[in-house]
């Protein structure tokens, strides 16, 4: 009997240690064999899930901006309009200061009576026909020649600049020992409507006496025997010959160029120092 008791009390007691300690560990790994499962699907759905909803958000938000962007920005014809028009005040300070010597036609400009303002004691007058006046106690008549800004001047290599200021016009001569300075225009020749006469008329129509217009002092008359007569405080008499413009003057190859208009003939004498200027004669 006692070893029966004592077989049940054992058997009891391992049965104890059994559930004690078998059965809770095996629970245990149900539950971490379990949980990793678990964890392994909500994390697919995560990775797999989310990122399909993330792109699709931005996909959809990337094609707002785009939306946004087109309505924000202007046409080609807005983006034209908008660089052709540019406002009074742009335009202003994108415009260059115009030098004072700008479209100055040299040539047309510097024909005229010149005095002096400084560095210069003597008026000057430049013809349009090759010579200049310097008014000493006398006219002193000098040849020039102009190119652009280069001015030939008696002997001098020189250069000239002129100006406009105000509405009056300046003129400066550099590097020539008796024309150098400043001067300001107070004259120029009043301007005549006339018509060219051809050239094979020339030599008839030169003939005659010429009274003084502007760029001469002396009267001078041609006459059909190949004599010229310049009246001075005398009558200083040279020889000419005309070829259909060309003429050629004492010493001079000279140009000449015959207008008319209804009540006079001009005579115009270019390249000669003593007898260069425009003249007229009455018809």
């Amino acid at each position: 009997m006692r070893t029966i008791l004592s077989v049940l009390l054992t058997s009891l007691v391992w049965s104890f240690v059994i559930v004690a300690f078998f059965e809770p560990r095996e629970k245990g790994k149900e539950q971490q064999t379990v949980a990793p499962v678990a964890e392994q699907g909500s994390f697919t759905e995560e990775t797999v899930a989310a990122p399909t909803k993330k792109r699709s958000a931005k996909k959809a938000e990337k094609r707002a901006e785009k939306r946004t962007e087109q309505k924000a920005e202007p046409t080609t014809a807005t983006k034209a309009e908008q660089k052709a028009a540019p406002t009074t005040a742009t335009k202003a300070e994108q415009k260059p200061t115009a030098p004072a010597t700008e479209s100055i036609d040299y040539a047309r400009e510097i024909d005229g009576k010149w005095t002096p303002v400084e560095g210069a004691e003597y008026p000057l007058e430049f013809t349009k026909y090759g010579t200049a006046i310097q008014y000493r106690g006398y006219k002193d008549r000098i040849t020039y020649a102009l190119k652009g800004q280069k001015l030939k001047i008696q002997f001098d290599n020189a250069r000239c600049e002129i100006t406009k200021q105000g509405g009056e016009y300046y003129l400066e001569i550099y590097n020539s020992q008796e024309y150098s300075g400043k001067y300001r225009r107070t004259s120029q020749p009043r301007k005549i409507a006339m018509r060219q006469l051809d050239e094979s008329l020339y030599a008839e129509a030169i003939v005659g006496k010429w009274s003084v217009i502007n760029g001469q002092e002396y009267p001078i008359e041609f006459s059909k025997y190949g004599t010229a007569i310049q009246y001075r405080n005398y009558e200083d008499r040279v020889e000419y010959t005309l070829n259909g413009s060309n003429l050629k003057i004492q010493f001079d190859n000279a140009r000449v160029v015959i207008s008319e208009d209804a009540s006079y003939y001009y005579l115009e004498i270019y390249n000669s120092e003593d007898f260069s200027g425009r003249y007229r004669k009455s018809k």
